[in-house]
């Protein structure tokens, strides 16, 4: 609130600040719809294309994400069962 402005009530200064924040969220959603637009108007392939685009990226990336980690997932598993093991052993 702007703290040389007098207010004659509470509810006016907080009538004020409504209006404030109304006014902000509309120039943030007005800013990121023409951002959107600049964005698509120069784009450089179709959206279908594009979202093709992303899908192959995305998908190769959780592929080799897969093969990153498989060799850690067998060797978890292996330790697993060696401390499976040496409890049972502890236990009989």
């Amino acid at each position: 609130m702007n703290p040389n402005r007098i207010y004659y009530s509470r509810e006016a200064e907080l009538q004020a600040a409504r209006e404030r924040s109304t006014m902000t969220v509309f120039y943030v959603v007005l800013a990121l719809a023409a951002g959107a637009l600049v964005a698509l108007m120069f784009a450089p392939e179709s959206g279908k294309e594009m979202r093709g685009d992303i899908g192959q990226r995305v998908g190769g990336g959780l592929e080799s994400g897969r093969h990153a980690l498989e060799p850690a997932v067998e060797q978890l598993g292996r330790e697993i069962k060696d401390l499976r093991d040496r409890v049972e052993n502890r236990l009989s």
